[in-house]
């Protein structure tokens, strides 16, 4: 398997095992839209996670989650006379376990729930981009804790529950008919859609099979493809991303496959 690539095509935690058992180390991307995550591993460890967005010091963050009291990290400050927040996060964390303010028990806790807590959201993701860059390290200035990939994965597998973590696509074919499913107008719950998800989506209706949509999306360049061979090669393309879109539709609860081209389609009386 290839180390960069899409999560339609490989789970992030398959991903994860194989940079784990290939004792790997370096740094995991994981894309998706303007999201950004960040896996430093090494050796079979995961040693460090981090995510795009405003991120408060660990000092901070740690009085937040009752890792510890607002007391204690004014003690940490005052071993070194200084503001504990403008500590660099491994700093301070060295300091606090040095001089017996938190325990490196308590340490391990915290970092396991944190990347859990991230990996929990990674792995519902159906679609993003990753890739392993071979040989990176976290910055000297942030806090890693060395925690065994099969742990993090098992502690968050435990957490989500299969149902909850991103399934592989349901099988259709190029003869399928799709419809929309009835959404509950009520659920708070935005959808959550794709680029290639959309466009399938625009073109069903109920009576076009999927053939028929990879074929219009096959001819929606504005340029027009003269060279036959290249077209074909071009409505294959199509027609593989149509079948895999509208698997992921379909497992979604976005779309239903109504009929098939070619056969009939019976629904019981209501």
């Amino acid at each position: 398997m290839a180390y960069v690539g899409n999560l339609r095509q490989f789970s992030l935690g398959e991903i994860l095992r194989l940079i784990g058992d290939g004792l790997r180390r370096g740094r995991l991307v994981v894309e998706r839209g303007g999201l950004r995550a960040e896996l430093y591993c090494d050796n079979g460890y995961l040693l460090h996670v981090w995510r795009s967005g405003p991120m408060q010091p660990i000092a901070q963050r740690w009085v937040n989650g009752r890792v510890m009291t607002p007391q204690q990290m004014a003690q940490v400050g005052a071993v070194v006379n200084m503001d504990p927040l403008t500590l660099p996060d491994a700093d301070f964390a060295h300091i606090a376990i040095e001089n017996n303010i938190i325990s490196l028990d308590r340490v391990n806790e915290w970092a396991l729930h944190d990347a859990v807590d991230l990996l929990s959201v990674l792995l519902s993701w159906r679609d993003g981009d990753y890739r392993f860059e071979d040989g990176i390290s976290a910055p000297i200035t942030r806090l890693r804790v060395p925690l065994p990939i099969p742990t993090v994965l098992s502690q968050t597998m435990q957490r989500i529950g299969p149902v909850q973590a991103a399934q592989a696509p349901i099988d259709v074919v190029l003869e399928d008919i799709l419809d929309f499913t009835d959404l509950d107008p009520n659920d708070p719950q935005p959808v959550q859609l794709t680029r290639d998800q959309w466009r399938v989506l625009t073109l069903m209706d109920g009576e076009s099979p999927l053939t028929a949509i990879a074929h219009t999306l096959a001819n929606s360049s504005p340029t027009p493809i003269a060279d036959p061979q290249r077209y074909l090669l071009e409505l294959r393309r199509s027609e593989e991303a149509v079948v895999r879109v509208a698997g992921e539709l379909i497992a979604d609860g976005l779309a239903v496959i109504c009929g098939r081209a070619g056969e009939a389609f019976w629904q019981a009386p209501i």
